[in-house]
């Protein structure tokens, strides 16, 4: 087998007394697209400086495909790492042409016309950055990146700068990119949405430390607590309590496997279904208190009861009005958390 891309094993940064990076591992294999998500001052921008030799690390090592490169003696300067680095803003120099910044790097002889080829702007090599859109300077940026056959590219961010409908668009184009290069890729971002449409793997950070990794579906549908279920997309949280492996809820009972005590149900709007009141419809009462229409779809907040409110997402076509009288159900698996322990999904028990 390969070599990792990129091999990092508890690494450490401060700056004072804030450990703006602490103990970290990080593993990105040949030919994956690695996310690394946290909010503002999660420790994810230092961590990628950390990787690309721009910060020395207080404690850890990391190697890059293979080679060691920082910690236990060794440190290698950026430029001889074999990292390909795209920024937020491209980075081009203004002064060269398209094709004089991938030459730039000395690439190995037809490696940056095979570069722009690959991005789809050969037409562009004789262009200057101004001339081009913000889509073609990422793009470029990337075929730059490309051109000197790096072990791994790091991404910072480079959606940032870019309005939504080209965001997406973009975001698209260099996943595809890279996949077709067979690249091996970091990218960081604070975007929940472009982590999980876009990568293989997950790394989600939160103050310093790694507290997650996973394939995005696990990461979503099992979040290792509170805070990552809330952090990566809509949750609310249902309090219960189980006995002998099953919660009792205000919304029913869940399975809850090896947990005691205080629960706490989390619930994605895609789990729960509303429902007209009436005899003969499953569900708990509850009444519409808020809609966020869409056209496809609907998000309707609900209240039950005792006070709770949940949120529901529905077909667009479904006429739910705040002060509609509903009944609310949950649908499909859910997490049950308790003291940090994440079991696997549970189905609503009967």
């Amino acid at each position: 087998m390969p070599a990792p891309a990129i091999d990092a094993v508890d690494l450490t940064k401060r700056f004072g007394r804030t450990a703006a990076v602490d103990a970290a591992d990080l593993r990105v294999e040949a030919g994956e697209l690695v996310a690394l998500l946290g909010p503002s001052g999660s420790g994810k921008t230092t961590l990628l400086r950390l990787l690309a030799g721009f910060e020395v690390p207080d404690a850890g090592r990391v190697a890059i495909g293979g080679r060691p490169v920082a910690g236990e003696g060794v440190w290698c300067e950026p430029d001889r790492r074999r990292i390909g680095m795209v920024f937020q803003d491209g980075a081009l120099f203004p002064h060269l042409t398209v094709a004089d910044n991938l030459a730039f790097g000395r690439p190995r002889q037809g490696r940056a016309g095979e570069c722009l080829e690959l991005v789809g702007l050969a037409a562009r090599a004789s262009a200057y950055p101004h001339e081009l859109s913000g889509g073609e300077r990422q793009r470029i940026a990337l075929a730059r990146a490309l051109a000197a056959d790096p072990a791994v590219v790091l991404l910072d961010e480079p959606f940032t700068a870019l309005d939504e409908a080209l965001r997406v668009e973009l975001r698209e184009e260099v996943a595809l990119i890279l996949r077709a290069a067979g690249a091996s890729a970091l990218l960081v971002t604070h975007s929940q949405q472009e982590a999980l449409s876009l990568a293989d793997v997950v790394v989600v950070m939160r103050e310093g430390r790694v507290v997650q990794v996973g394939p995005p579906e696990q990461v979503y549908g099992a979040p290792a607590d509170r805070w990552v279920a809330e952090f990566l997309g809509d949750a609310d949280v249902v309090e219960g309590h189980a006995v002998d492996g099953t919660a009792e809820t205000e919304l029913g009972r869940f399975a809850a496997p090896g947990l005691r005590g205080a629960v706490e149900i989390v619930l994605r709007p895609e789990r729960v279904a509303l429902g007209p009141e009436g005899r003969n419809v499953d569900g708990v009462p509850g009444r519409v208190v808020r809609r966020s229409y869409f056209g496809h779809d609907q998000l309707v907040q609900v209240e039950l009861a005792s006070g709770t409110r949940l949120r529901a997402r529905t077909e667009g076509s479904l006429p739910w009005r705040p002060g509609d009288a509903v009944r609310v159900r949950v649908t499909g698996p859910v997490v049950v958390l308790a003291g940090g322990e994440v079991p696997e999904p549970a189905a609503e028990s009967a």
